[in-house]
């Protein structure tokens, strides 16, 4: 990669960043694309592929083949270290990963030149040409010192590959060779990266499909009686003992509390009570988890005309 492209792929990065999360949608989409499909996979080429040149159609298949393999390897990193995985991680990694990627392009040496895959025929001068000397039809008569027809040299002349010319086809076959090798490893080189976050990805779902979820519920309120109350029946289920005992909290529109009940975690992991609850008023129910002070499941239940 050039400097001046690698230039405008590092603005073009921060310009498509700075439209995902600031934009109107329409650009949005345009720098989500550009982060998702090109820009990363063109910063990485400059990088795994300095060293030799790429030709066109491996450049259209490789960029965004790693770019793809930046968004699965990214979002298996940010699911990792236990961040929310939204349009700012999205952003954040793509970009930082570009940006990584030039600057790297930059501090490493420049890419040497190769040799010549093949090498080229040595040019013969003017006339020459190469020949196996026999006996036989075509002949060339070579007068020895000047000598007379007599005392000439009867010899035939016939198109032959000699031991140069053969060692020069095998090196040519052998470098052929080896050009196909080299285009044939970038491909690898994608299948395996996408092979490998594929199993990341297939045993890290395997690993959370038994991951218990924490939900609270509630039954349809029952009639309102005299004293202005009704009767609600509000259920918890996926209580983790660990994070127990819980805390429940039903609050009016005042923000005081009107009931509290400490929940304990029974071997099933469920809790069930029928509450007692202000009939025209709208209540907010919390769940909240041992020490904690922000409400782990909120629940709401509208009020009853």
């Amino acid at each position: 990669m050039s400097a001046l492209l690698s230039r405008v792929v590092a603005a073009l990065a921060v310009a498509a960043g700075a439209a995902v999360l600031f934009a109107p949608q329409a650009l949005a989409i345009a720098g989500g694309l550009l982060l998702g499909f090109v820009l990363p996979g063109m910063a990485l080429l400059g990088v795994l592929f300095r060293r030799r040149a790429l030709t066109a159609v491996e450049r259209t298949v490789l960029t965004p083949a790693l770019s793809m393999g930046v968004l699965i390897v990214a979002g298996l990193a940010i699911h990792v270290v236990g961040l929310r995985i939204d349009r700012l991680a999205w952003t954040v990694a793509t970009v930082g990963v570009t940006l990584a990627a030039v600057l790297a392009t930059w501090l490493l040496p420049p890419r040497r030149v190769r040799a010549a895959d093949s090498a080229e025929p040595r040019p013969r001068p003017v006339g020459e040409k190469l020949v196996r000397i026999g006996v036989g039809e075509n002949t060339v008569r070579l007068p020895l010192n000047g000598m007379a027809e007599a005392n000439t040299v009867v010899m035939s002349i016939v198109p032959a590959v000699l031991e140069e010319d053969e060692q020069r086809a095998a090196a040519e076959e052998k470098a052929r060779r080896r050009r196909l090798l080299r285009q044939f490893l970038p491909l690898v080189a994608v299948a395996a990266v996408l092979a490998g976050a594929s199993w990341l990805s297939f045993t890290t779902s395997r690993a959370t499909h038994d991951t218990v979820v924490t939900a609270l519920s509630a039954t349809p309120s029952g009639p309102v009686n005299a004293a202005g109350n009704r009767t609600v029946r509000v259920s918890a289920t996926g209580l983790v003992a660990s994070d127990g005992p819980y805390t429940l909290s039903v609050t009016g529109p005042s923000g005081a509390a009107t009931v509290k009940r400490t929940v304990s975690v029974t071997g099933d992991g469920t809790w069930s009570e029928a509450l007692s609850l202000p009939g025209a008023q709208r209540m907010r129910v919390s769940l909240y988890r041992y020490g904690d002070t922000t409400a782990y499941r909120t629940l709401y239940i509208s009020a009853v005309d």
